[in-house]
């Protein structure tokens, strides 16, 4: 039994006393150590966490197991959590792919579900399905450092076609119920885990990939098209919802009318095309919790899960702050994808006062349907939209943790919006989720306690997955190494633009 190990600082010890005769063999042990496990709700001091092949064989009280390992750390007075699993990032952009990837391992981020896995065209800056796997099967054979990649979708399905699209980019684009169905059985072929629609589909469109979806035993998630309400689209089957702009939506008078002149518009009647910009305020004045239900109980009773992603709303609000614009993280990213992003802000940050102020009052409505949400008992999962702008791959978990907790979760269910849930989502809960025998050593070793401040998630001494080792020294090389690149790929383009 080999273990791979990546340790400077911690105190990770190799035994050198000959085993006992009854001792157990093992990789390694995490000894005396709190353990906390957010699927069975538990938070237990004094444990050894005993690890072996990748998984862990046994969580016991401290020394009275019967273990040597060939490697040990001292968790005394650290805590240890499950992984954590990101369930909507973006990856899959070739320039960021690997810096991403490193980035999400430095903060404990050892799964995710990556929301456009495949390209319409090889050669755009979107990797293909294909070559999303191959980094998927790298990452499980330990040859590219990164969390896993649980699940894998395909790009956004919208209608917006060119008259001269590509034959990709027409099974991607569907106009009718005919490409509809066109449109499943394409992608279907394919293989992903996941068909993401676009809000910009549709109506007949998306019906019909719905029930195709449903014939085939296809999941479909992503975003609530406009002229359906989230009733609407759970009942039709829909697997989970992205993004928290829907739920207040249709939690106001003003969301039904808003949905409606975009459907009767898509039949062709003499309406115009509501006015977008209007909908936050539209929906702060008109907000009625009342209205909220027979949206929660139809995804409760469609097992629809919500994966809310609440700093993409944040951005909409604080993009002219100087703070939030020269956040340090950006040191991370290339000066492409910096100037991306600048230009993002810079056309958000031209709203007025007033909508400005509407926009921060829809963050905060947001926040209360996912209170409102879990308390209806909704299956939250916890999502970034990594590499979206201000959405900092890995760092970002964090915060969208915290907001969990603002929106009215404990600490404890926040921490089960990044593990047990999305292990159940997975249909993995033997593997992931918890700190328990038979789970995969997904785990991520704290210097403070989460359960009493979410932020605490951010007091990383050691990342483990699979078994691998990597203490607060190696986590810091990677961040480095990260920085690096950026540096090296900046003065390139520099290089390239003389």
């Amino acid at each position: 039994m080999k273990l791979r190990t990546f340790v400077s600082g911690l105190a990770l010890l190799a035994t050198v006393s000959a085993p006992a005769l009854a001792a157990e063999e093992v990789d390694l042990l995490i000894a005396n150590v709190t353990v906390i496990d957010p699927q069975h709700e538990t938070r237990i001091e004094g444990r050894d966490v005993v690890i072996d092949e990748g998984r862990i064989v046994a969580v016991v009280a401290t020394g009275s197991g019967e273990f040597e390992a060939h490697s040990r750390v001292d968790g005394s007075g650290k805590y240890v959590i499950p992984g954590l699993m990101d369930m909507h990032v973006h990856t899959s952009i070739r320039p960021v792919h690997e810096s991403s990837l490193k980035l999400m391992t430095a903060n404990g981020v050892t799964g995710v579900r990556e929301m456009g896995s495949d390209c319409v065209d090889p050669d755009t800056v979107y990797m293909c399905l294909g070559e999303m796997r191959e980094s998927a099967a790298k990452i499980e054979a330990g040859e590219m450092v990164g969390p896993r990649l649980l699940a894998l979708s395909t790009l956004k399905v919208d209608s917006n076609r060119r008259p001269d699209a590509s034959e990709g980019q027409i099974l991607y684009a569907p106009f009718n119920a005919e490409d509809g169905r066109a449109t499943v059985a394409g992608l279907a072929a394919r293989g992903p885990d996941l068909i993401k629609v676009s809000q910009e589909i549709h109506s007949d469109a998306f019906t019909a990939l719905m029930a195709e979806a449903e014939a085939r035993g296809v999941r479909v998630g992503g975003h609530v098209p406009m002229m359906f309400s989230i009733a609407d689209v759970a009942g039709m089957g829909m697997d989970t919802i992205e993004h928290a702009r829907d739920l207040p939506l249709d939690c106001s008078a003003f969301g039904s009318g808003f949905r409606d002149q975009i459907m009767r518009k898509l039949r062709g009647e003499d309406v115009a095309w509501p006015d977008r910009s209007k909908r936050p305020a539209g929906v702060r004045d008109s907000f009625d919790e009342a209205l909220c239900t027979p949206h929660l109980e139809a995804m409760v009773a469609n097992d629809t899960w919500y994966v809310p992603t609440h700093l993409t709303r944040e951005m909409d609000f604080r993009a002219g702050e100087e703070a939030y614009r020269k956040d340090a993280r950006l040191a991370y990213l290339v000066e492409m994808q910096v100037a991306d992003w600048t230009r993002d802000l810079d056309r958000t940050v031209q709203a007025s006062e007033e909508e400005v102020a509407a926009l921060s009052d829809f963050f905060d409505l947001a926040l209360k349907t996912t209170g409102m949400a879990h308390a209806a008992g909704v299956k939250i999962m916890a999502g970034t939209d990594a590499n979206d702008t201000m959405v900092f791959p890995g760092f970002s978990l964090h915060d969208e943790l915290g907001f969990m907790v603002r929106a009215g979760l404990t600490p404890m269910e926040a921490l089960q919006t990044a593990t047990s849930v999305p292990a159940q989502y997975l249909g993995r809960e033997g593997d992931f989720g918890g700190v328990s025998e038979g789970k995969l050593a997904d785990l991520v070793l704290l210097d403070a306690d989460p359960t009493l401040d979410i932020a605490n998630t951010k007091a990383i001494a050691a990342v483990v997955q699979g078994g691998v080792v990597r203490d607060r020294a190696a986590l810091d090389a990677l961040l480095a190494e990260v920085r690096e690149r950026k540096i090296a790929a900046d003065a390139q383009m520099s290089e390239a633009k003389e």
